[in-house]
């Protein structure tokens, strides 16, 4: 028998950059690429999370390094912020306004799954629940952090 019958088998890298990026620029052609290697890819897209919805601009950073970090931040627009409350809801950072998407300890998120059909879906429902956050003050996406009980 060769060596190679008692090889472990390799461990898929996930879905490549450019993979993704084809996929969202069939849903979104008008993809704007800042940054494209074998290991990162940087884009910003404009989306509108329902047909009553604004429109919202995303930056997404996307970086293959381990689990595969992925960062999805609102620009070119500062978000509003609900009558009764101080700061965004479920974000990591109310300047950056990089959104709170998935909790990585659950493992929710690996590079074996597209942006298009994960990262981007949650930043729609992400920006769904704003509008409606900013409407009521409540926040009904749930989360880690329960953001809906508290007055921040």
């Amino acid at each position: 028998m060769s060596r190679s019958y008692f090889k472990k088998p390799k461990r898929s890298k996930g879905i490549s950059t450019a993979l993704q990026l084809e996929k969202i620029k069939e849903y979104y052609p008008d993809t704007e690429v800042l940054k494209h290697t074998d290991k990162h890819l940087s884009i910003t897209l404009n989306v509108k999370p329902t047909a009553l919805s604004e429109s919202y601009d995303l930056k997404i950073d996307f970086s293959k390094n381990g689990t595969g970090s992925v960062a999805v931040y609102v620009i070119n627009q500062k978000l509003k912020i609900a009558k009764n409350r101080k700061t965004l809801p479920h974000v990591y950072d109310n300047e950056t306004q990089k959104l709170c998407l998935f909790t990585p300890k659950k493992k929710e998120w690996n590079l074996r799954r597209t942006l298009i059909d994960y990262i981007i879906p949650w930043a729609l429902e992400w920006l769904d629940f704003y509008e409606h956050w900013l409407i009521s003050g409540e926040w009904l996406g749930g989360g880690h952090d329960e953001y809906a009980t508290k007055n921040d």
